[in-house]
């Protein structure tokens, strides 16, 4: 059943429905729990993206926290899928490489960014970040390159904090004539530049005095701020809502893989209070 959508096929709905949404979510590029290709949970084994590691239930927490879950988001990679080395940040080159018929993954990119039409655009690291400007840019540039972080800093680029499209970044004309196509008289997305989740940036195997729960207690209240501009409201800290059995958590890979993992570590963060 269904019919054809016009979208990029190397996204899924494990990425979410492919329609216009008002969060999208950009990682770095598919994990593998530390498995360097060999391990069967992270996204590169579940084909879920941040399925069944550590990166992945503290997502769950951010989405949670503001009041989403996978059935009402997107999320996607820079890079779309494991890198080269095993794991960890793609290097631009291998973002530069062709993702079947479409150019590059910083392309792929540039059509989710229009496909979803988001009012806020979460990047979960540097390259998330990086990567998403670059996205609407890339008519104006001989050869694909990412911004530097100090340039982006220098335009306004904060940490934890939601900020509007910089004016140093413009897009494109093609770029901007689409956004205006599919999203009429609106401004370009906002973004949230945010630590990766990762467990070296924040762990709940971690005590509550160590800087790995004071790193995700700072994320969180950037997610939670940033949802409350955004929706209005967002749940009261100590009643995250548990995710639905529909949609994407009645994949058999949910249900007998990541979700009991989730639940494991979504357990440790609420015995700590997040």
């Amino acid at each position: 059943g269904g019919e054809p959508v016009d979208r990029p096929l190397v996204w899924s709905r494990r990425n979410g429905p492919w329609r216009r949404h008002e969060t999208l979510w950009v990682g770095a590029a598919p994990g593998n729990a530390g498995g360097m290709g060999s391990g069967d949970m992270g996204a590169h084994g579940t084909r879920i993206p941040f399925g069944g590691d550590i990166a992945g239930a503290n997502l769950d927490v951010f989405l949670s926290a503001m009041g989403l879950d996978r059935n009402r988001t997107y999320i996607v990679a820079a890079l779309n899928r494991l890198p080269d080395r095993g794991g960890g940040e793609p290097r631009v080159a291998e973002l530069r490489e062709p993702v079947g018929d479409i150019p590059s993954s910083v392309h792929l990119l540039r059509q989710t960014l229009l496909g979803t039409a988001p009012e806020l655009v979460v990047a979960l690291g540097n390259i998330g970040l990086r990567t998403t400007v670059a996205a609407a840019r890339l008519e104006d540039k001989p050869r694909l390159t990412l911004p530097g972080l100090k340039r982006l800093e220098a335009a306004g680029l904060e940490r934890g904090v939601v900020v509007a499209w910089p004016e140093a970044f413009p897009p494109d004309e093609a770029f901007r004539t689409a956004w205006s196509a599919v999203r009429p008289n609106a401004p370009l997305p906002r973004l949230l530049w945010l630590l990766h989740p990762s467990a070296q940036n924040m762990s709940p195997h971690a005590g509550t005095d160590t800087v790995f729960h004071t790193r995700m207690l700072q994320t969180l209240e950037a997610v939670r701020a940033a949802g409350e501009a955004l929706f209005g409201s967002v749940p009261d800290p100590g009643a995250r809502p548990r995710p639905p059995a529909a949609g994407i958590y009645a994949l058999p890979e949910w249900r007998e893989a990541i979700g009991p993992r989730h639940r494991e570590l979504d357990a440790l963060w609420r015995e700590k209070g997040v």
